[in-house]
């Protein structure tokens, strides 16, 4: 496990990275845990998939935790933000970032344990999660369907596959043998006739144009627009519901 503490202060990041090791001991893993003492040091060479986890003070010199994290994700979608705060005044902002927990400081060992005993089964769930599989530069890929951003129609008998991290997969394979495979996972949404979104990575919808976390904007079918945009609402609304139940259960 890669775990990132970001804080600007050397002593909270110290009394953590104890915790983290203990807790790698008991559980037999192996840990490397990377300090940094700015937001802006993290941001400086952050790429996706860098972290298993990110602890990420809210209240720092120069760039707060909660703006620093709005860019983490802003190109890692997937990315698991645990904010640490001494005040629960940012937590709604947080939240509404889909951060991954909020834990007020002086975080305890057992609060510390249980966040990363979640991590853990996120991570499981993450190497068993359902994938696409196909041929690209002749090399065969597997990605995880919620890795999966975009899929478009290219050309006859090829689609454009956007993943999380960015990289554009040119693919021989038809969209209906794309939608066919992906049908049963309700993170998919078909706004436009070849065009196929994980509504995981939508930032916004209006009028008549979907756009990515990205900056990527796409047309939306203007017939159905106002139902597209509704099942998005709706899909947000319910991943908040799922958010608050996990938390409230903890």
């Amino acid at each position: 496990m890669n775990i990132a503490i970001v804080d600007d202060e050397a002593k909270e990041i110290e009394t953590l990275a104890s915790v983290l090791r203990e807790y790698a001991v008991a559980g037999q893993m192996d840990i490397t845990i990377h300090a940094f003492c700015s937001a802006e040091e993290i941001l400086q060479n952050y790429h996706p998939y860098a972290y298993t986890a990110i602890f990420m003070d809210v209240y720092m010199d120069g760039l707060d935790g909660v703006s620093a994290a709005r860019q983490i994700l802003a190109i890692d979608r997937q990315a698991v933000l645990i904010f640490l705060t001494s005040s629960d005044q940012h937590m709604p902002e947080a939240f509404s970032l889909h951060a991954y927990d909020y834990i007020g400081k002086p975080a305890k060992k057992e609060r510390i344990f249980k966040v990363m005993d979640d991590v853990m089964i996120r991570q499981t769930e993450y190497i068993a999660s359902p994938r696409l599989t196909f041929t690209h530069n002749r090399q065969k890929i597997s990605l995880p369907y919620l890795d999966i951003v975009l899929i478009r129609t290219a050309a006859r008998n090829y689609l454009e596959i956007l993943d999380a991290s960015g990289t554009t997969y040119r693919v021989r394979l038809t969209f209906s043998d794309a939608v066919e495979f992906l049908s049963n996972d309700h993170r998919f949404l078909l706004i436009l006739r070849g065009v196929l979104v994980n509504m995981d990575f939508i930032k916004k919808m209006e009028k008549e144009i979907c756009e990515l976390a990205d900056g990527t904007r796409l047309s939306l079918n203007v017939k159905n627009a106002k139902e597209l945009t509704a099942t998005w609402q709706n899909y947000k609304l319910d991943c908040i519901r799922n958010e608050r139940r996990r938390k409230r259960s903890k």
